[in-house]
């Protein structure tokens, strides 16, 4: 290759020799780097202007590389002067007579190793002769720069002295060697590549480039690579094998360790350390540049030798100070950890929180090879297991509850192994250990404990218990035992949430759940938490939405402020929840998929359960069935409940009204198997009376009319009156209590089964044949449902309305017509670029007003910047 630039230097030398000024040039390099081809350029740039004589050397006896140089028979004429004085002078006319004509070109290869008589003599020839004619190259290698310096300094110290360091291939090497091979202009990409591929070492790139010619392709030369490098090594003294082992086994070459590890001197092990990197066995950062050559070096050393050298390496780390993380990659290696320092060092690392959980749980396994059943390094493995194995971490707190001597430890294992267990999905039988776990505390099985411990434990019961169908019962039975912990604690507020969760499900007494919930609410302005969540749908389904849902957006607050990703999610999946129960379908849609876009399984369920119940509202039956193909497994009975009415309001809208009826009695049947009977948890009855009586089977329809209604004067909630109301209405054809209704689901918040009320109002009235009042009834109805952005629902009641003699444009649902008209008008105003205040002067409100209901309007329409309102509402 050209080496352009450092064979410029080497001819600017050359030049000015020939005006009388004596050059001398360092050229140093690692072995195979191209020295050689590069003298053999310079002997043809310069054959035409100077003589150049080469020689390599090996010996150190007197004038050896003199003769080498000059010949050995020429020389040894000349050493028969009597004295060293005389022999130089013999040897200066020798040279001499030499640059009468044209100036001369010593090249000394290996220079570090030339006899001392050499290099005395050419420092010299630099004093002695005026004006000589020659330019000395000395060239060796980077390792061997101390020793060559020591040689000629003299010789330095006369002459001003020129260093070059010949390193691996340039870019502009490497494009050279692609065009020439390869017959092309290579684009920049390629040449990057090539060069990262081979380090720029000459002979693997000229194969590199051979077999891109061949193939096409970029060729993987990496165990080519690591065979250069090997060949490399083992022909380099044993100073550097043994930092290149050193580096190997500690992973990078800082100073100190590598160099202490290796035997050498820490100025040794830099030099070695700048020819490692230069010829591409080391990274600018110290570390292996091939995992290959890395490993076919620790593969070369012997097992005992190299158990010695990791040990060793480990130590030294420690000694410095080094991170636990650096110490344990070596520990890990070891064939078996026989002191305690090794074990501390595993998990030391794996507790520093920055290694990947596979790489912790590797540790703390070898940690247990080394002290089987200890149990601190058993509960930090179940702790990294839950990020990576939920269920194998279960099995680990399980088999710790048996070990841990200590009943608050004991509690707080069993709160532990309850939580991973909901993620695992074995919530059943953390129920049963965590309830068995309960109910002994305070017996001889498990004597004392303190309570809120206690109640943590039973809380995590409940959730876990809660979280499967087989166990729902159960876990109410449980809770109906357990009498309410006082004071706000933190076990006890959880404790109680579930209490109150468990009256919520058998619908028996509002009362008591609203009891429950106002001694369990987090404190206003107070930390929010993931358990939280738990009140906030106790509260909806207790007729308090509104006060559940200032707590959902107080809670999705936290976790945003926070960067509580699964206490975001999870609250995103229950807020759109609440939305979807109001009616409000585009927020509902909004949360949901929100919801499922954050990594984690968490509220998967709820969100996919709400989106598929959103969906079928509008009709959508394609997205509504590729959604249930890869929906989760429903838990909650919630999102069970919801999940089946889905299904049913899906079959429905197929036009197969049997099978809707049928997935609507199994979730009635199994909610009886659960013992939930709250009438307004999933009004899967209410469902089936509509359906019953759309297919004209009105017996039927009013045995479960009269069900929903015992069941709602238990749960005496503005929506199961509604509910109650709507459904002896249809079943009787009476205007009455579906006026009623209308009345009690508006007070609920209910949006679409007020809206779906009125039609069934206004439907009653059209038989009567008050057409005019059935329109108005329709109008609003038709209000309701678009502004919701139920299409479905939409769409029957024009066709009522247009039946009715009404006129009205064909629906259209967007983002935009959820806003109410007073957003609406603050809205465009706001979009118009005025302020808040200059939206409440204008329509004469207060700036609290414009800013409840520009937040709602941003909420609706997706909007985060005025200039995105803007753009959403033309």
């Amino acid at each position: 290759m050209s080496r352009a630039r450092t064979l410029e230097q080497v001819l600017a030398g050359v030049h000015a020799a020939a005006a009388g000024r004596m050059g001398l040039l360092h050229l140093r390099g690692p072995r195979a780097i191209g020295k050689s081809a590069l003298v053999g350029r310079l002997c043809d740039e310069v054959r035409d202007e100077a003589d150049v004589l080469v020689t390599t050397c090996r010996s150190r006896e007197g004038f050896a590389a003199a003769r080498g140089l000059f010949g050995a028979e020429t020389v040894d004429a000349l050493l028969t002067a009597p004295d060293e004085f005389a022999r130089r002078h013999a040897l200066n006319d020798l040279v001499a007579g030499r640059t009468a004509d044209r100036p001369l070109v010593l090249v000394l290869d290996d220079a570090h190793h030339c006899d001392s008589a050499t290099a005395r003599w050419l420092s010299a020839l630099a004093r002695r002769i005026p004006q000589p004619r020659v330019h000395v190259l000395l060239v060796y290698r980077c390792s061997e720069r101390v020793a060559a310096q020591a040689v000629f300094a003299d010789l330095t110290g006369a002459l001003d002295a020129t260093s070059v360091d010949l390193g691996p291939l340039d870019e502009s090497d490497v494009a050279e060697l692609l065009a020439r091979e390869c017959g092309l202009v290579p684009e920049r990409e390629l040449v990057l590549a090539a060069l990262e591929a081979t380090a720029g070492l000459p002979a693997v790139t000229s194969s590199w480039a051979e077999k891109f010619r061949v193939l096409g392709t970029a060729p993987d030369v990496e165990a080519e690579s690591a065979a250069w490098h090997l060949a490399w090594l083992e022909d380099q003294p044993e100073p550097t094998r043994a930092h290149a082992t050193a580096v190997a086994v500690l992973g990078s070459a800082e100073p100190t360790s590598a160099a202490t590890l290796a035997g050498i001197s820490p100025a040794a092990a830099a030099l070695i350390r700048t020819e490692l990197t230069a010829v591409g066995v080391l990274t600018r950062s110290g570390r292996f540049r091939s995992a290959s050559l890395r490993k076919r070096l620790l593969d070369a050393v012997g097992p005992d030798e190299l158990c010695a050298l990791r040990t060793r390496g480990a130590r030294l780390l420690t000694d410095e100070g080094r991170g636990q993380e650096e110490v344990a990659e070596l520990v890990v290696t070891l064939p078996a950890l026989t002191e305690a320092w090794m074990t501390c060092a595993l998990r030391g690392a794996a507790r520093a929180g920055s290694l990947r959980p596979e790489l912790a749980i590797s540790y703390l396994r070898r940690v247990l090879d080394a002290v089987p059943g200890d149990v601190g390094t058993r509960l930090e493995l179940a702790t990294q297991l839950t990020a990576v194995d939920p269920s194998a971490a279960v099995d680990v707190y399980t088999e710790l509850l048996s070990d841990v001597s200590s009943p608050d430890d004991r509690a707080s294992v069993a709160v532990r192994c309850g939580a991973v267990a909901l993620r695992a999905g074995r919530g059943p039988e953390a129920f049963r250990l965590l309830g068995g776990l309960f109910a002994d505390s305070g017996s001889d099985r498990f004597p004392v404990i303190d309570p809120d411990f206690r109640a943590q434990v039973g809380a995590m019961a409940l959730v876990n218990g809660f979280s499967s169908s087989a166990t729902v019962g159960q876990a109410m039975d449980l809770a109906r035992g357990i009498t309410p912990p006082r004071g706000r604690a933190q076990g006890g507020r959880r404790l109680v949430q579930q209490l109150a969760r468990a009256e919520v499900l058998r619908g028996e007494s509002l009362s008591t759940a609203l009891a429950h919930l106002r001694s369990a609410l987090p404190a206003p302005g107070g930390e929010r938490e993931l358990w939280d969540v738990f009140p906030v749908t106790s509260l909806h389904f207790c007729g308090a939405r509104a006060e559940a849902m200032t707590l959902a957006d107080e809670i999705v607050a936290a976790a945003e402020g926070s960067d509580d990703t699964q206490m975001r999610k999870v609250a995103l999946a229950v807020r759109a929840g609440l939305a979807f129960e109001a009616g409000e379908l585009f927020d509902a849609e909004r949360d949901a998929r929100a919801a499922l876009a954050i990594a984690g399984h968490d509220g998967d369920c709820a969100a996919a359960t709400v989106l598929a119940s959103v969906l079928v509202r509008r009709g959508d039956v394609d997205l509504t069935e590729q959604l249930f193909e890869r929906m989760p497994a429903p838990r909650d009975p919630v999102e069970y409940g919801w999940a089946l009415d889905a299904k049913a309001h899906w079959l429905w809208n197929r036009g197969d009204g049997d099978s809707a009826i049928e997935v609507l009695l199994r979730c009635g049947r199994e909610f009886d198997e659960m013992g939930v009977h709250n009438p307004v948890l999933v009004p899967w009855w209410l469902h089936v009376v509509t359906v019953l009586v759309r297919l004209g089977r009105f017996s039927e329809a009013t045995e479960f009319a009269e069900r929903g209604a015992d069941a709602a004067l238990r749960w005496d909630t503005p929506a199961a009156r509604g509910y109650a109301l709507y459904a002896a209405g249809v079943v009787t054809t009476d205007v009455e209590p579906l006026k009623q209704a209308v009345v009690e689901l508006g007070a609920a918040g209910a949006q679409l089964d007020e809206a779906r009320a009125l039609v069934a109002l206004a439907v009653m009235l059209m038989r009567t044949g008050d057409d005019k009042t059935a329109r108005k009834h329709l109008r609003a109805a038709m209000d309701i449902a678009v502004r919701c952005g139920s299409t479905l629902l939409a769409n029957r009641t024009h066709e009522l309305l247009t039946a009715a003699g009404g006129r009205m444009s064909a629906v259209h649902t967007s983002p935009k017509d959820a806003l109410t008209a007073a957003e609406r008008r603050v809205a465009a105003l706001a979009a118009d670029g005025l302020t808040n205040r200059e939206i409440a002067e204008r329509l004469y409100v207060t700036i609290g007003t414009v800013e409840s209901h520009l937040s709602s309007a941003y909420r609706k329409l997706g909007a985060q910047t005025r200039a995105e309102l803007a753009a959403e509402l033309e």
